[in-house]
């Protein structure tokens, strides 16, 4: 489990020069490599971050981005399993005995407006508004004998989601090394007792609570932390971040904790354009609290069936416009451990816009 609270980065100290051409020439170095590092297109990290990095007093920018997951596979731990393995299972909301309707895709597609504004050199103040939509198609099974498919459906949710507020504070920014932290809350404005039209295992279309995740929201406030480390050295830069979202107050229910930490790498193309890997690596809680209006025999219904430790990898690029920045990043995971059963991401990405003034 990685400690929200503890954050240890060593920082490697610059030496001094003690002649005066000396000291001319790395101002002179240090001049150029702010300015380059300013116009480059890794100044601003892979697409799929957020706050890594801050702005000097009184500079501005506003950000869109479009994200979409694909889920196509239901997992138990890190396995995969089909269909015929989850409806062998029982379904803790009672009747029917086992579950009897599994999904079979889930589509999530997100838009955030944000904006960021540096009061003072110390300090960038973060804003970020989100909205989701999410479709599912499912089975449905006969709830006994021999289990044969009933027929398919789909449920869709969409709407404003979450509303955040954070301050960046600059810890540390010299000889190409940045260290910043960030404190925020966010507060979840998205619906959590939203209904759809269900086939059920007796054959028949019922409105029903939608499960967990097919939820907008679930009605939360949550304290957001991170520290982040830069470091630029040329045409390369290297990043890490640790960030956590914790709940503070929640309504009947609300999407567990989460942990995260990014490792990323980034090299320049050509003075327009740059490249990134990144590794991110989630360790994300199960639904705290239960809705006793939730309970179709689907594993979704489940507040135990979500959640999980996920590592994903990401490829990007970043490219310099006349006016602001675009940047895309492709993610696939390459390590599943979930607590199923419970489908996993197939592909995501994510593109934006950026507009510095």
């Amino acid at each position: 489990m990685i400690k929200p609270l503890v954050f240890i980065f060593l920082l490697v100290s610059s030496f001094n020069i003690s002649s005066a051409s000396m000291q001319d020439m790395d101002h002179n170095m240090h001049h150029k490599m702010h300015h380059e590092s300013m116009h480059s297109a890794k100044m601003h990290g892979p697409i799929g971050l957020m706050g890594d990095h801050f702005h000097k007093k009184g500079e501005s920018m506003v950000s869109i981005r479009y994200m979409k997951m694909s889920m196509n596979q239901n997992y138990l731990g890190s396995s995969k399993i089909s269909d015929l393995d989850i409806i062998q299972l029982p379904n803790p909301s009672g009747m029917p005995k086992n579950l009897s309707v599994v999904p079979q895709e889930m589509e999530m597609d997100m838009v955030m407006l944000g904006s960021m504004y540096a009061p003072s050199d110390s300090i960038t103040l973060m804003g970020m508004t989100m909205f989701n939509l999410k479709e599912m198609d499912l089975k449905t099974y006969q709830p006994m004998m021999n289990r044969n498919v009933l027929g398919q459906f789909s449920t869709r949710s969409s709407g404003l989601s979450t509303i955040n507020i954070s301050a960046l504070f600059k810890i540390y920014d010299s000889n190409g090394s940045k260290l910043h932290a960030q404190l925020g809350i966010q507060k979840d404005m998205g619906k959590n007792d939203l209904q759809g039209q269900a086939l059920t295992p007796m054959g028949t279309y019922n409105s029903i609570f939608l499960p967990y995740g097919m939820q907008i929201g679930d009605k939360s406030n949550a304290a957001l932390s991170a520290i982040t480390y830069t470091k630029t050295f040329g045409l390369w830069k290297i990043g890490g971040q640790l960030k956590s979202k914790l709940n503070i107050e929640s309504d009947l229910w609300n999407f567990g904790d989460s942990y995260e930490v990014n490792l990323w790498t980034q090299r320049d193309i050509n003075n327009k354009s740059a490249w990134s890997l990144r590794l991110k690596f989630q360790d994300i809680q199960s639904v705290d609290g239960f809705n006793q209006n939730i309970n179709a025999p689907v594993q979704t219904a489940n507040p135990l069936n979500y959640g999980g430790q996920i590592i994903d990898l990401g490829v990007g690029i970043n490219i310099m416009l006349s006016r602001g920045s675009i940047g895309l990043e492709a993610y696939r995971p390459i390590s599943n451990d979930l607590n199923g059963p419970q489908m996993g991401m197939n592909w995501g990405m994510q593109a934006g816009y950026h507009l510095s003034f």
